[in-house]
């Protein structure tokens, strides 16, 4: 474990190798390491533990910009889906790709490149046979995942985000930054059926797992919820009235969480609205939500952590570090207790959640250091909103790990 005077010397020889002497002249950089030094010293370099919580790092941690070759430029990670033998995982992102990682074989084994935008939503049918993807290009695309071939491609509406399968794989639902959400058909790609919703720029889209609901949140922070059956409106949820980015049904469909932000992450019972508890404020925005179980919670945040809650003790129970950017999307996967991140620090990790949500083994970690950087070009949205997200830089090890920012 580094001393803090090993730090702050490392922190000097990097501002006279990394040209911020030269950016910012000496004054800068000093009044920059300056801040850290006093940041870290308060913080006590606490080994173990995070305000209280026990802190663990991934199992595995893949990064893009090891394993994709002749590269421009290593893609931020804003969707992933898992197909249900565990065995491929779809990753997208905004370098206009969509790719598939072998777990077993840990390595990329396919290039899908057919759009020309930001990846931003993905998702394998329940046969494990079609992808579904969607991008800033308002393109909606279904693989053949055996070879990639493309079988279909046609337009979604303005600036879609994100695809969901129904359960049954009949038909997946599309939302984005206009007011509708769209019902297709998975074999023909026909429009099923199209549904208002509170407000445009949707982010978050849930079925519940036994197909009976839908849900959709985004701009306004009101989620709706429909019933499948004949897609009639059951109910609008209104939190705090903040932008909504995430959701997800519990196992058993009895409750909804909700996240974004706002500075707390609810949890509804999404046939008729009652809001059935709110847990502790969190520092970040919430970007991504999974259950892991019936009454654990994955949160992923804009402050470069994952949070797991006990809900049915009210409580954040532990704390997942390691990504040093926002971690945009979470898949969980219940025969082997699998967690999957995937952040704008362009890494995937994977990590185990006990059923208690406390380790085996503890690591040792510190308390994360925050120093926002400067913002950096991104690809343009559609739409005329942008929100800016600058990707703090975060000490959570001797090595020290500089995050990209982005727009969002």
């Amino acid at each position: 474990m580094f001393s803090k005077l090993k730090l702050i010397s490392f922190f000097s020889c990097l501002g006279k190798e990394s040209g911020i002497f030269k950016t910012f002249g000496n004054s800068g950089f000093f009044g920059f390491l300056g801040f850290f030094s006093i940041v870290l010293f308060c913080a006590g370099f606490q080994v173990g533990q995070v305000m209280g919580q026990p802190v663990f790092e991934a199992a595995e941690t893949v990064r893009l910009y090891e394993k994709i070759a002749d590269s421009d430029r290593v893609p931020v990670i804003t969707c992933i889906d898992l197909e249900k033998s565990g065995r491929l995982l779809a990753v997208g992102g905004d370098d206009h790709l969509v790719r598939l990682w072998d777990i077993q074989a840990k390595g990329f084994i396919r290039e899908l490149q057919e759009h020309l935008d930001w990846v931003r939503g993905l998702a394998f049918n329940p046969d494990q046979t079609r992808l579904a993807t969607i991008g800033q290009d308002g393109q909606i695309k279904l693989w053949e995942v055996q070879n990639g071939t493309l079988i279909r491609s046609f337009k979604g509406g303005r600036g879609t985000q994100k695809i969901l399968f129904h359960p049954n794989g009949s038909r997946f639902a599309v939302c984005g930054f206009d007011k509708n959400v769209r019902i297709y058909d998975a074999a023909t790609g026909n429009l099923l059926n199209t549904l208002e919703t509170h407000g445009t720029n949707n982010k978050a889209i849930a079925f519940s797992t036994d197909g009976s609901l839908l849900a959709v949140g985004g701009r306004t922070g009101v989620i709706r919820v429909w019933q499948t059956s004949d897609y009639q409106r059951l109910t609008d949820l209104k939190g705090d009235g903040r932008r909504v980015h995430a959701l997800a049904f519990s196992p058993n469909a009895s409750q909804l969480a909700s996240g974004g932000d706002g500075p707390f992450i609810m949890v509804w019972k999404p046939t008729d609205g009652t809001l059935l508890q709110t847990l502790p404020e969190r520092p970040g925005k919430t970007f991504s939500l999974i259950y892991c179980g019936q009454t654990l919670l994955a949160s992923g945040e804009s402050d470069n952590a994952i949070r797991i809650w006990d809900l049915s003790k009210n409580q954040n129970t532990a704390t997942l570090l390691g990504h040093t950017g926002t971690i945009s999307t979470m898949i969980y996967e219940p025969t082997s207790n699998r967690l999957i991140s995937g952040s704008f620090d362009t890494s995937l990790r994977f990590w185990t959640i006990p059923g208690d949500s406390v380790p085996a083994a503890p690591v040792a970690a510190t308390p994360a250091v925050t120093v926002p950087v400067a913002e950096s070009s991104a690809t343009p949205f559609a739409e005329p909103f942008t929100e800016s997200i600058a990707e703090p830089i975060n000490v959570a090890t001797p090595t020290l790990n500089f995050s990209v920012p982005v727009q969002f």
